[in-house]
């Protein structure tokens, strides 16, 4: 029998160089320590990049003014809508009231009080310069402008208890024959009890008027100078919207916390209350560029209810930092601002997120908001 020897296998001993480590080379670790010293400054520099950006990048002027009448002091104060900026600050007079712009946007006219004197003072909206000041015969607290520029509709209040009784249709081209300091009168109009804001149609025909005393809407004919008719919405108005844009027309009421929605007619018997919203109390609203929403600023609870004009209804709020009064659209859309009366900053809410946007402080006690484009003024001559 053949025995058959084989070969175990050999276990590998571990050589002694392999059981020794090597040390690490010091111009590898330098290497590396120094390629990771090149990456956070990197970092560093793109991330202050970007915070200049973002926060120290200038902020561009879209043309957006926000004219604010200031009752303490008794001033006109033009904002830069985008970059908060105060552009303008005139004194006016004492007791602003209101102020309307013309249609062609060159021309600002404020109803206010001198000492017994009652004028409304005429500002270039181009210049900011004062252009004229209208005597006129009581306290001027409203006004409205007619197509085509040349009249002006003014609510007259009386000169001892300033109870408003009704207004005045001024030809703003031709003086009075019997006092040349004045503006002819062409309609004067004094039947009601305290007028307490005034409007003029689209086509001119028809002034409409609101008496506090009454829940009445009142709509006089300008060419045959007498009531036309009389709409009752249940409650006293304070406020109304007649915007250019849209089908319809507004009154706000405090009484029973709703906003009125009218159609337009230039025929005073056609014209129809379409739906009464409840939002809260209202006293001024704005309206979207496409007319299709309606914004109500409800200073008791700190939001802006949004009206659907479709609908006809309220569809959401959105919420304010402190209670506002006064709102406006911007003209280029997307944006709504809103102050109070007295907290002395303007709010930008998104409109499609209703979120705050920024805050622009401007500080005082405001009795008017108006928006107005650069692009919207003709050249001066």
């Amino acid at each position: 029998m053949v025995k058959r020897v084989g070969t175990k296998p050999s276990k590998r001993r571990r050589g002694l160089l392999s059981a020794v480590k090597k040390k690490p080379d010091s111009r590898t670790r330098g290497r590396a320590a120094g390629r990771e010293l090149v990456i956070i400054i990197i970092v560093a520099i793109v991330g202050i990049a970007v915070f200049a950006y973002m926060y120290l990048r200038p902020v561009p002027d879209r043309g957006i003014r926000i004219w604010l009448l200031n009752h303490a002091p008794d001033q006109l104060v033009v904002v830069n809508a985008d970059t908060g900026e105060t552009e303008k600050e005139l004194l006016i007079a004492d007791g602003l009231k209101q102020f309307i712009f013309n249609h062609a946007k060159d021309t600002a006219y404020i109803a206010n009080v001198v000492d017994v004197s009652n004028r409304i003072t005429v500002v270039d909206t181009r210049s900011y310069l004062r252009k004229d000041q209208i005597v006129v015969d009581g306290v001027p607290q409203g006004l409205d402008i007619f197509p085509g520029d040349r009249y002006l509709a003014a609510i007259m209040g009386s000169k001892t208890d300033f109870m408003a009784g009704g207004f005045d249709v001024l030809d703003l081209q031709e003086p009075s024959q019997a006092d040349p300091q004045r503006k002819r009168v062409t309609y004067r109009e004094r039947g009601l009890t305290l007028t307490t804001v005034i409007a003029v149609d689209d086509t001119g025909e028809n002034v409409i008027c609101l008496d506090a005393k009454a829940s009445n809407v009142f709509i006089f004919n300008v060419a045959e100078q007498k009531l036309a008719r009389t709409i009752d919405i249940g409650a006293a108005p304070l406020g109304m919207l007649y915007p250019p844009q849209g089908e319809y027309f507004f009154i706000c009421s405090i009484k029973d916390q709703s906003v009125t929605v009218l159609t337009k007619n230039p025929d005073p018997a056609k014209i129809e209350v379409v739906a009464k919203v409840e939002t809260g109390r209202v006293r001024d609203v704005a309206l979207s560029t496409d007319a299709k929403i309606l914004y109500a600023p409800v200073y008791e609870r700190k939001d802006i209810a949004v009206v659907d004009l479709e609908k006809m209804e309220v569809v959401k709020r959105f919420k304010t930092p402190d209670g506002c009064m006064l709102a406006a659209a911007s003209p280029l859309g997307g944006q709504l601002y809103a102050i109070g009366y007295d907290n002395g900053q303007v709010f930008v809410l998104d409109l499609a997120s209703g979120e705050l946007v920024r805050t622009i402080p401007v500080h005082g006690e405001f009795r008017d908001m108006k928006v107005i484009l650069e692009s919207e003024k003709p050249r001066q001559e």
